[in-house]
């Protein structure tokens, strides 16, 4: 379900639409005032909830992070939602899109359906991408910009993990809010880590504290998937490129975790070369899930 496609598909085009950040509500306008710079890197400005770079090579690494996904999953969704978004008049929502891929290559196999891609950080396009494709920047725990059962499928990757405990409730109540009775909610993110080494503890605890995701959701027909996938070369190119993301996410927060830990900069990096070349040897693996379910008729709020 929902072939890989690629970004070449989309030339500029005067009927293109435009992106337009403007509006009220969780929606954001971003300039260049807006940016600071950090170690060489892009980030934006009195952004509590953001903390990763917006820059070119953040948007490398998304890209790079949205075909490691598909290798792993052979799909871009999970939902039984092909057969209607081929039929066309599916309105979607890809919250934290990122670089827009995900929502990029979905217009392009499904073109009567339209998709919506949100974000805090405008990484995606702005002016090119199909007719059927819009992009806004959104500040998800400020509340979504849009009426009650919008849309027939929200689509969430890697992002719920990152959302503050206190913020949770809203967030989730805003995704039931803007789904249609019947529609489907599909969330992706990363599970455990399987056999990690002690580098790579020190780092998953450092960056990451997993909510427990979603174990009430009011939702039916409730699905959990899951793939297991080895770190390093006994993954394959899956596994060297998996490695490869994490090193570049552990360098990102170099800065950041020094701060609050007694490592010094020497110390980070020999643990990041650790974390390396341990993989291999602990067989480090990790795991992705794909949690989707169906929203009921009756009105559901956590």
């Amino acid at each position: 379900m929902g072939n890989r496609i690629s970004y070449n598909k989309f030339n500029k085009n005067k009927n293109n639409k435009n992106h337009d950040d403007s509006g009220s509500s969780g929606r954001s306008s971003i300039n260049d005032e807006s940016y600071q710079y950090v170690n060489g890197r892009r980030y934006l400005k009195d952004c509590n909830s953001y903390m990763l770079p917006n820059d070119e090579e953040e948007i490398d690494r998304l890209q790079s992070q949205h075909y490691l996904h598909w290798q792993i999953w052979r799909s871009n969704f999970s939902s039984p939602i092909e057969t209607i978004l081929k039929l066309g008049g599916v309105e979607v929502l890809d919250v934290g899109c990122g670089s827009g891929l995900w929502s990029l290559e979905m217009a392009a196999l499904y073109p009567l359906s339209n998709f919506t891609g949100i974000d805090i950080a405008p990484q995606y396009p702005m002016d090119t991408h199909p007719l059927n494709t819009t992009f806004e920047s959104v500040d998800i725990t400020r509340g979504l910009p849009y009426p009650d059962h919008r849309f027939d499928f929200i689509h969430v990757k890697v992002l719920l993990s990152y959302i503050p405990e206190k913020q949770m409730k809203l967030v989730i109540n805003e995704l039931m809010r803007v789904l249609k009775p019947g529609g489907w909610l599909e969330i992706m993110d990363y599970g455990d880590i399987i056999n990690p080494g002690p580098a790579f503890t020190t780092f998953y605890n450092a960056c990451k504290e997993l909510e427990k995701l979603l174990p009430k959701y009011g939702l039916v027909d409730v699905h959990f998937e899951e793939k297991v996938t080895m770190f390093g070369k006994k993954g394959g190119p899956v596994g060297v490129s998996s490695v490869e993301d994490w090193e570049t996410v552990f360098l990102i927060f170099q800065k950041l975790l020094l701060e609050f830990s007694c490592m010094d900069s020497e110390s980070y990096c020999k643990l990041i070369q650790d974390f390396k070349e341990e993989v291999d040897e602990y067989e480090s693996a990790f795991k992705l899930f794909r949690f989707y379910g169906r929203k009921p008729q009756t009105k559901f709020l956590l």
